[in-house]
Parts: structure tokens; sequence; C-alpha cells
């Protein structure tokens, strides 16, 4: 009987974090299928379920919720893999370098974007140390997030972490 109280007790355990996850997950699904009017977020209302659940406190120890942020990335970057893998070498024969170039082309001029809002907005004429740093980071989180790009998300998240430390993570 004391495993079941631990379980949800102790947020040091990765149990607690699994039970918590699939907690979130439950109820943000049948959530999903509710119609207002008829429309229904489907599963998007996880998200929303998990930002309630951050906010009344529920979370774990953030060397936990390191470990299941990254796998879940693993996981994310995976599943792609193995939707778009089948087709891959047919697409690029057909349409593959366009597509590919224009990929490029998209990335580099968010790169630019990105580059001369942090110098227009954030840049005080000093190194890039700091302040600057942390604003340089900030606006590579900015990236990531326009062009939906989550490996490159987790790219950035870790070399923050390694730069400025830990607590860049949260």
């Amino acid at each position: 009987m004391n495993w079941l109280v631990s379980l949800f007790t102790d947020t040091d355990s990765v149990a607690h974090i699994a039970l918590l996850y699939a907690v979130v997950i439950s109820v943000g699904i049948a959530l999903g299928r509710l119609k207002v009017f008829g429309v229904s977020l489907g599963v998007t209302f996880v998200l929303f379920a998990g930002i309630v659940a951050g906010h009344f406190g529920f979370t774990g120890t953030p060397s936990v919720i390191t470990y299941v942020q990254d796998f879940g990335l693993i996981l994310f970057v995976y599943c792609i893999g193995l939707q778009v893998g089948p087709g891959f070498f047919e697409c690029l024969k057909d349409t593959g370098i366009k597509l590919n170039l224009m990929a490029v082309a998209m990335i580099l001029l968010s790169v630019v974007c990105c580059i001369g809002l942090y110098f227009l907005l954030f840049w005080n004429g000093g190194p890039i140390v700091g302040e600057n740093a942390r604003n340089l980071a900030m606006m590579v989180g900015v990236m990531c997030g326009a062009t939906t790009n989550t490996p490159s998300l987790g790219a950035a998240t870790e070399a923050c972490s390694q730069i400025f430390g830990d607590g860049a993570r949260q």
C-alpha cells in the first residue's frame, strides 16, 4: 500500500511523472472530444490540460522533466521519420530538390530576420555576453517557434544549457 501512496506523492520518481503524464493526456483527450457549437479541439486539448496541471503545481523534478522532454523529442522525430521515410526517395526524385531549396531559403530568411531583430531591438553595442547572450538565445527560441522546428528547438535548448547552465532549460 505504501507504493501506491508514494506513487502519488513522491515527485522524485519517474513513475509519478509517468502517472501524471498519463492523467493529463487522458483528461486532455477526453475533453478534446467534447464539441461546443460543433467544434472540438481534439488532441490539442492535451496541451491545455498540461498548462492547467502545471498551473496548479503538478510537476516533477527538473532532471526527470528534462529526461521526459528529451525522450518525447526523440519519439517525435522517430515517428516523423516513420511517416515520411517510405516516400522520401520518390519525392526527392520528383520535386524534392526544388522543395529542399525552398526550405533552405526559408530557414536562411528566418535566421536573417531573427539576427536583424536582435540587433535592432536588443543589442546595446557591447559584446554578446550576459544579458546580450540571453536575448540572443531568446531570439533563437523565437526562430525555432516561428518555423515550428522541434529538433532545432531541442538543439538550441541543449546549447543554451551548456552555455548558461541547467537553469536555461526552464
